[in-house]
């Protein structure tokens, strides 16, 4: 039973990851046209059609070919064009023999060495580069042939080839795609009708479609008509919003970093599956409970009914100590109670942060004047160097940008934000601004907001120090402190990691004369907003937080059941982030066993201030329970009161874009969806009453 529930969360993991990897750049297939052999009738009748529709070609040029030898600028001006000139030998050789009686005797390629076809390749390839000027290229078989004799020559040359088109009549998704054996279906007297049957099946199974045109009206026994040839591209044209349509180079690029990913992405789901049966051993623990689906139309849908959300009649007193008494002055919250608090979640949540941490160096690796958000900034690249020489075979560095105003006439209050980075060329839709109405204007940037009222930014990329995944905690800080072995059930977990890192950009700031560093502000979005809250919890030289759809694990209550549950953070995608000890509440114990909930850690940031920041549940959805984060702000709030400061001001959950900014525990829920954007402006302006530039 054990193996099988882990088994069903790692293929969930995988299934998760595929968001974030899609193939054919979001769309249903990729087409690529091909043209081979360079005959005239391509730039007469088919690069016309191509360069109205605004459509890009591979075309496969034999070096040695009549047009080639009385047309050579024409064929110059394709790539200049756009279109792909890929590499088809220097003189077409093939197989001869029956049926192949065309084959010249001295282009026999049954006489060829391997050497040769490869010399001969190679001429070819330096041959196009001083036509286009292109070092990275593709490469056709000639008739489809691929060996000589029994050997394989395109091995030898897969440094000089990105891919290679075989001439099979088979499509394939993107993880089946051979990049030196790729698919085509080769037109041969098909209708326009016909050759859209292929397309559509390319977009029904999500496949890579290679069409090989010889001739287009001529040129060639193997012909198109106009007519088809036409059809055929304008229904491309028309669906392009659906198709992926560009160079095999382009597309061959695309698929060999997709099929990189996918490989690196489970490989990490494999490292994950054996560190969280590992802890599961610890724990002593066969199964946990599944967590409910963040899609409301599955079956185990998340609960948004609040009605039954809050089935718990208490929460943990942040003011009662854990000997009943009750806590009434500064004094002894700071000594006794938020100690106590502190060890609970250390012990049963975020985990304990080791005592011997290692030294960090930082290095300015580059110091450049910047204008992109249209205020006149200094950018400085920063690489923190984590000392690992108690166990070399782990190199850890942190990855962090400060910009300041280049005008300032003094140190500036600087807000540093966990920053996300997505694959090359994707980035989720729910973390993308929708494009504006024709005719509004756009909004500003929350970097540009930030230099015009005269302050920094910075960006700290937490997984370049501690990654993202259950795979990786062998890895980064933490596994450098463990010296690559599993975590022990109350170790850190990503999220104090993160913060971790964030410290010690802090311990920069304190040294760069341009920030100051007593007016630092941390800011987050989603797991980044667990981490931003965590931050500020337990770094006490952070000013102020605004903490973006944090959600369960961050300002969201636990114990209530509305959207995402200590089951979703429990299972093996999640787990990571938090103590080893955090899986038995959704094992042998219940949310409601919980020592502490999330409006303590919110008491832990107390007396400063923290604006919490949600958006809209018909855009965002319910997954991060606004009214969940609202109450753990509202119930921190006694803390706040107890240390003279003041809390939300109400208990009762305001309208869309209230802002409750009046205390130090701030909320403000926009009618946007999963980002802190909207949400700038009015942080800015409460972060003012903390944060002064001088004048």
């Amino acid at each position: 039973m054990k193996k099988i529930l882990l088994s069903i969360l790692l293929l969930f993991s995988i299934a998760t990851y595929s968001q974030f990897n899609p193939p054919w750049q979001g769309k249903k297939c990729a087409v690529v046209i091909t043209y081979d052999d360079a005959i005239n009738q391509h730039l007469d009748n088919a690069v016309p059609v191509l360069d109205s529709l605004g459509l890009k070609a591979t075309f496969y040029l034999t070096a040695f070919s009549t047009s080639m030898q009385t047309r050579l600028n024409d064929w110059k001006k394709l790539a200049i064009n756009g279109h792909e000139l890929g590499n088809h030998t220097l003189f077409h050789p093939c197989i001869g023999g029956k049926g192949r009686e065309w084959v010249k005797a001295e282009y026999d390629m049954s006489t060829y060495t391997v050497q040769r076809m490869i010399d001969e390749t190679r001429m070819a390839n330096l041959f196009l580069r001083t036509l286009d000027g292109k070092t990275k290229r593709t490469f056709a078989f000639t008739c489809g042939d691929m060996k000589i004799g029994d050997s394989s020559f395109i091995n030898a040359m897969k440094d000089d080839f990105v891919a290679a088109r075989a001439v099979r009549s088979q499509m394939h998704k993107i993880n089946e795609v051979d990049l030196y054996n790729v698919d085509c279906y080769v037109v041969n007297g098909e209708t326009g009708d016909q050759l859209i049957e292929w397309i559509k099946k390319a977009m029904e199974t999500n496949s890579l479609l290679v069409v090989l045109f010889h001739g287009v009206n001529g040129g060639n026994a193997l012909n198109v008509s106009l007519a088809a040839h036409s059809q055929f591209l304008h229904f491309l044209k028309d669906n392009e919003k659906d198709i992926m349509i560009a160079p095999m180079i382009t597309v061959a690029e695309h698929i060999k970093d997709w099929q990189t990913r996918d490989k690196n992405a489970r490989s990490i789901q494999q490292a994950t599956q054996v560190d969280y049966r590992n802890m599961l051993a610890q724990l002593h623990i066969d199964s946990i409970r599944h967590g409910p689906s963040g899609n409301p139309s599955a079956p185990n849908a998340a609960n948004t009914d609040e009605s039954k959300a809050s089935p718990y009649t208490a929460l943990p007193d942040p003011l009662i100590l854990k000997n009943g008494k009750k806590v009434t002055d500064a004094k002894t919250w700071w000594n006794k109670r938020r100690p106590e608090i502190v060890d609970d979640f250390d012990r049963e949540i975020y985990g304990r942060v080791p005592n011997n941490t290692p030294k960090v160096n930082w290095e300015v690796v580059s110091v450049t004047n910047d204008t992109s958000q249209k205020v006149a900034a200094v950018t400085k690249k920063l690489l923190g160097h984590v000392d690992n020489s108690s166990y070399p075979s782990i190199t850890v560095n942190i990855d962090l940008t400060l910009t300041t105003p280049a005008n300032a006439k003094g140190p500036v209050p600087v807000i540093m934000e966990f920053g996300f980075v997505f694959p090359p060329g994707f980035r989720p839709d729910s973390y993308r601004a929708p494009n504006p109405p024709g005719g509004t204007t756009t909004e500003k940037s929350w970097q540009q907001q930030l230099l015009e009222k005269g302050w920094g930014y910075a960006i700290l990329v937490p997984a370049s120090y501690q990654a993202d995944n259950g795979g990786g905690l062998t890895q980064g800080i933490i596994g450098l402190i463990n010296k690559g072995q599993p975590r022990k059930p109350d170790d850190w977990g990503a999220l104090r990691a993160w913060a971790w890192g964030a410290s010690r950009a802090i311990d920069y700031f304190e040294a760069d004369k341009a920030v100051n560093a007593k007016q630092i502000g941390i800011e987050g979005l989603s797991r980044y907003g667990k981490a931003a809250v965590v931050t500020m919890a337990y770094e006490p030289r952070l000013a102020i937080a605004f903490v973006g759809s944090s959600g369960a694990g961050g300002a969201k209550i636990l114990r209530r059941i509305f959207g995402e549950q200590v089951e979703n953070l429990a299972s093996s995608g999640e787990y990571h982030w938090f103590a080893g000890n955090f899986i038995k509440y959704a094992g042998p114990l219940t949310p409601n066993d919980l020592p502490v909930d999330a409006h303590e850690l919110i008491a832990l940031c107390a007396p400063r201030p923290v604006f919490i920041s949600s958006g809209s549940p018909k855009v965002e959805g319910h997954w991060v329970d606004a009214k969940g984060m609202f109450l753990g702000g509202v119930y921190a709030g006694s803390v706040y009161k107890l240390l003279g400061k003041k809390d939300l001001g109400t208990v009762e959950f305001p309208p869309i874009e209230t802002a409750l900014v009046q205390g130090e525990v701030a909320f403000r829920q926009h009618s946007g969806g999963h980002t802190t954007g909207p949400n700038w402006p009015t942080f800015i302006e409460y972060a003012s009453k903390y944060l002064k530039t001088l004048q």
